[in-house]
């Protein structure tokens, strides 16, 4: 399947991803790696990327049940036999290896604001088309995509009620969006402020913006519901002494043999509405 992308400097012409390339239908000698539409610097920047990378990695035990959770929602409710999945927010890359491996008969593009987490995965995985782009400027139209997956992107967009309506514009009928979000909008402190999250969430909030825009729930929890007592007195220490080095504890807190454990048993009830913790995570289906 040839996939087809509208041009960003000309609304009369369009990009084709094959080869693995974007070629110009109507001029075959414009070619890119990347197809660039916009950026937005508001919420995310390279260096909490690098950042990130360095001192927490690939392997933190939320992460991890955040991407097998994820990959458990998309075979469990999608109704299409070929799914396009748009991932947003794609710069750690640390999922596409997951829908490589774990799903069958689909055809995966990887976006992101940032230009060199973007680049960075277009050489390594060439056969696999990514654009840069603000899902608040939409740019790829309506009906583009059968899924589309936002893990801890939300609370990076300033306007999340624009994000959540482009997001329905971009799915075809019964298409999934698939939504983690930082639980707790309470408990919003300086970390979250240090890595540029406009707010946290509570459930009720987040499912009422999905609902208002057109979606059904098909199933909502959270993660990190056997942890969030410690994580709670973490939250409450650090709006009183507001701690300059966010990404230190984190480290250490991830290569935790006992929370590793517990998210492993956590695993278990995924099936159970669990009714707190350090995420929300809502699939919903535009109707």
């Amino acid at each position: 399947m040839t996939l087809k992308f509208s041009n960003p400097k000309n609304s009369n012409e369009d990009f084709l991803f094959t080869n693995n390339q974007f070629i110009n239908s109507k001029n075959s000698n414009e070619k890119y790696k990347v197809l660039e539409y916009s950026e937005n610097f508001e919420g995310w920047s390279d260096n909490l990327t690098k950042l990130s990378d360095d001192k927490i990695g690939d392997n933190h035990p939320i992460d991890v049940a955040s991407r097998e959770f994820c990959i458990y929602l998309i075979k469990k409710y999608s109704k299409t036999s070929e799914n396009i999945i748009l991932e947003i927010g794609c710069s750690s890359g640390n999922l596409i290896n997951q829908i490589k491996k774990k799903i069958k008969n689909y055809i995966y593009i990887g976006s992101d604001v940032l230009k060199k987490p973007i680049y960075k995965l277009s050489k390594k995985y060439e056969d696999i088309p990514f654009i840069r782009f603000d899902i608040t400027r939409n740019p790829l139209g309506n009906n583009f995509c059968n899924t589309i997956i936002m893990l801890n992107v939300l609370e990076h967009i300033k306007d999340d009620l624009k994000a959540i309506e482009e997001a329905h514009n971009l799915l075809i009928h019964d298409g999934l969006l698939i939504i983690e979000v930082p639980a707790c909008r309470y408990i919003y402190d300086n970390y979250d402020k240090q890595l540029n999250h406009f707010r946290r969430y509570n459930m009720k909030d987040i499912v009422n913006k999905l609902k208002k825009n057109g979606f059904k729930i098909e199933k909502k929890t959270h993660l990190g519901f056997l942890i969030f007592p410690i994580f709670l007195i973490t939250k409450i220490i650090n709006k009183i002494f507001k701690p300059k080095n966010i990404f230190v504890k984190q480290s250490n807190f991830s290569n935790n043999f006992i929370v590793k454990i517990l998210f492993k048993f956590e695993s278990i009830l995924r099936y159970l509405y669990l009714p707190f913790g350090i995420r929300c995570v809502i699939c919903a289906r535009k109707i």
